[in-house]
């Protein structure tokens, strides 16, 4: 009689740093299947349905993205993304009525790729042996190493959401961070026990929230050291970390 045991399924633990990779890199992997139609969605235009001109659109987008994270908002004219697209200004005006629906398209290619990224995050970390504490300070450490990257191109991209005239337009950015927060929660909820807040839910969304806030306003706005007169700490990603694990009672 056999006496050999089914074997059990080899886990995967995972440090912080890995977690760093996974916020950081993805956060700043392109993601070129993300959907045509999901971009267009909230865009007046149509969206291409053939091969080439996908390829052209895909061309303006990515000129109008260098131009906003290399020389902000103002410098990226339909002239000026036509040059760096290598296309006659027609050519623009027959994929985009403006500069306005061409920005928009843009920013929701962005917002569809984030939501990509963050799902793929999401889905990685769960299904590795992850402690809340490596979690935490590789979430923070990745997410500021990303943010730092893309400092100009997020800056330019939030002014430009946030002077828009349309309401339905500045809620996508509203719900693309709901959902990620949302995510992310339930990933951080999996060691409850390990929180000694009263309401582990309540603060892990409050928390999450001071580090997008901090970030935005130290990162993305600031000038990394210094914002409103107060002064930001060197080691700001150790100071986030030692914020959380203080405010939802974790033990380092």
């Amino acid at each position: 009689m056999s006496t050999c045991r089914p074997m059990k399924p080899r886990v995967v633990v995972i440090t912080d740093r890995d977690v760093k990779a996974l916020f950081a890199h993805e956060a700043l992997k392109k993601q070129e299947s993300v959907d045509v139609d999901a971009v267009f969605e909230r865009v007046n235009a149509t969206p291409p349905k053939q091969a080439r001109s996908l390829e052209t659109v895909n061309r303006l987008l990515d000129a109008a993205e260098q131009l906003l994270e290399e020389e902000g908002l103002d410098s990226a004219t339909v002239p000026a993304i036509a040059k760096r697209a290598r296309v006659s200004v027609g050519v623009v005006y027959r994929r985009f009525p403006d500069k306005d629906t061409l920005l928009r398209a843009v920013w929701e290619r962005f917002l569809a790729r984030k939501r990509e990224q963050t799902q793929a995050i999401i889905s990685a970390t769960a299904s590795l042996d992850c402690s809340l504490s490596d979690l935490i300070r590789g979430m923070i450490r990745g997410t500021v190493d990303a943010q730092r990257k893309k400092r100009s191109l997020l800056r330019a991209l939030l002014h430009f959401s946030r002077t828009h005239p349309d309401p339905a337009f500045k809620r996508a950015a509203y719900e693309l961070n709901h959902a990620n927060v949302a995510a992310i929660t339930v990933l951080m909820l999996k060691h409850r026990d390990r929180i000694e807040h009263p309401n582990p839910e309540g603060a892990i969304h409050f928390a999450l929230l001071t580090v997008a806030s901090v970030i935005q306003a130290v990162i993305v706005e600031g000038d990394s050291t210094q914002v409103a007169g107060l002064r930001a700490p060197v080691n700001l990603e150790e100071e986030m970390t030692r914020m959380l694990f203080g405010y939802l009672g974790i033990d380092e």
